[in-house]
């Protein structure tokens, strides 16, 4: 399986915008990389972005990466053109304090910072307090009477920040919840040559809050097994105990076995593991007490579906530093890629 993957497709996606509902950058960027390796090619209702490439069985395979990211929304554009927001998917506040963001308005994007109170004018019931959202706002550096004008309540911002490859095989970026997933997805249709399965590569909307595009994509798909492609933590941090780690970055594609939202088929389970350890595919267990992914909501759609979320560990996820390993990548693109292209064989309980 000697398939090169092109890591400049990673960092284009990364770099684009596209928060939860908005990510109409990344649907079109991925119509034009994708249209011509696809058998058919439709976007639903939804925004789901539907790929097809026909396979040499009558079996169908459903894979789901989600294109959306965490992001934040407008709400109110004060008399002064400080905008406040609120948060779209799950994000600490404490890492959007003092950084850069685009906002994307219906007349383009406008470069902005997120502030808060100084310290040095803080008093110390402000300095024993946590900075939560609404004590955040993003200036644009235009005047109130500028800033209503060409800033509405339902516009949107994603962090500003460009894709970076740091120490040895790893890349730094936004977005890589679920770009990384996405850049894989779209490797493995460019890749896929006469496929066991008939393949739907669906490029999910809205996971982040709340797995919204996989369920309505998953009833839509008349699917046997499904895969999700998508990152996970990598607690292998100081201050984590080992027991907590979830994944290890470098340790290899991380097949789930348990989080909040699933229990995975156990025949498909092992199917996965022995196509790691017959093609010497790196590969770790995923047991997370917290968390969930597109797996959550395909597997019960109709009578439900086989489904596995296979991961790809990142640090410090769900903010504009998030870590992935280049290899760790390649390992979830040779194993869902053997999957659809050889076959699982029978998955029934």
């Amino acid at each position: 399986m000697d398939l090169k993957l092109d890591f400049s497709i990673l960092k284009t996606l990364t770099e684009l915008p596209g928060i939860a509902g908005r990510e109409n950058a990344v649907r079109q960027y991925l119509k034009n990389l994708l249209s011509a390796y696809a058998d058919d090619m439709r976007t639903d209702v939804t925004g789901n972005l539907i790929v097809y490439k026909k396979g040499s069985s009558d079996k169908n395979l459903l894979f789901c990466a989600h294109m959306d990211e965490v992001g934040l929304m407008v709400h109110h554009v004060d008399e002064r053109g400080f905008l406040r927001f609120v948060t779209v998917g799950g994000i600490d506040p404490r890492t959007l304090l003092a950084q850069r963001v685009r906002v994307q308005t219906r007349e383009g994007e406008l470069p902005g910072v997120i502030g808060t109170k100084p310290a040095h004018i803080t008093t110390e019931a402000d300095r024993g307090k946590a900075v939560g959202v609404k004590e955040l706002f993003i200036d644009i550096g235009l005047s109130g009477e500028e800033a209503k004008k060409r800033v509405e309540a339902g516009d949107w911002a994603v962090l500003d920040r460009s894709c970076e490859e740091l120490g040895d095989g790893l890349v730094c970026a936004k977005a890589l919840d679920n770009r990384a997933g996405v850049f894989v997805l779209a490797e493995i249709v460019r890749a896929l040559k006469n496929p066991f399965y008939n393949v739907y590569a669906v490029f999910t909307v809205q996971e982040e809050v709340g797995l919204r595009g996989a369920a309505t994509a998953a009833f839509g798909v008349d699917a046997d097994v499904s895969l999700c492609l998508d990152t996970t933590g990598a607690a292998d941090i100081p201050g984590c105990a080992p027991q907590d780690y979830i994944t290890v970055l470098g340790g290899g594609a991380g097949i789930t076995a348990l989080d909040a939202r699933t229990i995975t088929n156990p025949v498909l389970f092992e199917k996965l593991k022995q196509i790691c350890d017959k093609n010497g595919i790196r590969r770790q267990v995923r047991v997370a007490p917290r968390g969930g992914n597109d797996a959550g909501a395909v597997h019960l759609s109709k009578t439900g579906i086989p489904t596995c979320g296979l991961s790809i560990p990142t640090r410090n996820i769900h903010s504009n530093v998030e870590i992935v390993s280049k290899a760790d990548v390649a390992d979830v693109f040779r194993l869902a890629y053997a999957a659809a292209q050889e076959g699982l064989g029978d998955i029934t309980l």
